[in-house]
Order: structure tokens, then sequence, then C-alpha cells
């Protein structure tokens, strides 16, 4: 997976790189602690930054398959959010995304997205990108339609969302074939 997942991606206002403990922070400020912005995700708000500390230097980027960078504005070096790529199959990945409120509305997450689609178009062993989102989801729903990610279906009581309750919800699968 190393070949398609560089550590750092530089695009015209954002980088996206590795997060590092020291991120924990930041993160938790802006994202993590946000009851609207997790409240899609499949993860909690979390409690306090230690929570977030523990997140980084714990869970993300220790599996081979899957990598998170955090989002980060080029001209102010700031976290806003993070976007992460899953390769369960060789040819396949899955994306997953998150931004702080404070960004929402302002073409960011598009261009975040832009960022790692294109560094897995340059991977020749990728035919397919795929994301799943609750069906209440509009944000996501919108970015991924305009990212010409085609609706491939309803998966019914696919997966608990724990901000919405205890039980699986509907999610919607939108993909895009990259050859």
């Amino acid at each position: 997976m190393a070949e398609f997942t560089p550590e750092r991606i530089e695009g015209p206002r954002l980088l996206l790189r590795l997060p590092v403990r020291d991120d924990a922070g930041a993160l938790f400020q802006r994202v993590a602690r946000d009851p609207q912005v997790t409240k899609y995700l499949l993860w909690t708000p979390h409690p306090d930054v230690a929570a977030t500390q523990r997140v980084i230097t714990e869970r993300m980027n220790v599996d081979a398959h899957l990598r998170t960078w955090v989002i980060v504005l080029q001209h102010s070096d700031e976290i806003i959010g993070m976007i992460s790529c899953g390769r369960p199959l060789r040819y396949a990945a899955e994306i997953g995304y998150c931004v702080g409120r404070r960004w929402w509305g302002k073409g960011l997450m598009s261009e975040a997205l832009d960022m790692l689609m294109a560094t897995l178009r340059a991977d020749p062993d990728v035919y397919r990108v795929w994301a799943t989102c609750n069906v209440d989801n509009e944000r996501s729903v919108r970015l991924l339609e305009r990212a010409d990610f085609t609706l491939e279906g309803r998966l019914a009581r696919h997966v608990i969302y724990p901000n919405l309750g205890n039980e699986p919800r509907d999610s919607l699968l939108y993909a895009k074939a990259l050859r």
C-alpha cells in the first residue's frame, strides 16, 4: 500500500500529512469533540484531548491497509480535519473524511478529496474507490456527487452510527471506477 499512500500530499490550499501526537490538541478542539462534526461518524466525540492522543498513537496508521492524514491549511498550518483511505482489497479503496464545522461550505473537503483521488488514480492497481455515508448526511452526499461518485445503492441496517443510537442504520454506497 505504500506506493499509493504517501506520507504527504500537497495541493494549492491544503496539505495532507500523517498526524503526530502533537496534533491532538488541534484535532480535539476543531473536530473530535464536536457532536455536530461526529454526528454521522462511526465514533463518538472524544471526552478530552488525551483520548485524541490515544487515537493518534494507538489507532491511526497502525494497520498497513488503512492510512489517515490530517488536513492542514497551507497558509496558516491549521489542522482542519482528517481524511482516510483503506485498502481492504488490492484493487479497491474505501475513503472517509471529516472537517471541522468552521470550514464547512468552503470547498476545502472537495479539494482534499480531489487530492486523494489524484493519488489513487496514479496507482495502476486501484480500479475502484468507494465511500458509505448515513442516508441523512446531506453534506457527504453532495460532496460525493460533486466528485462524480455514483450512488450504487442503499445498504439496509448497514452500520451502527453511535451518535444516532444503538441500532444499525441505513447507509448509502457511493463508488467511482478509475479504470
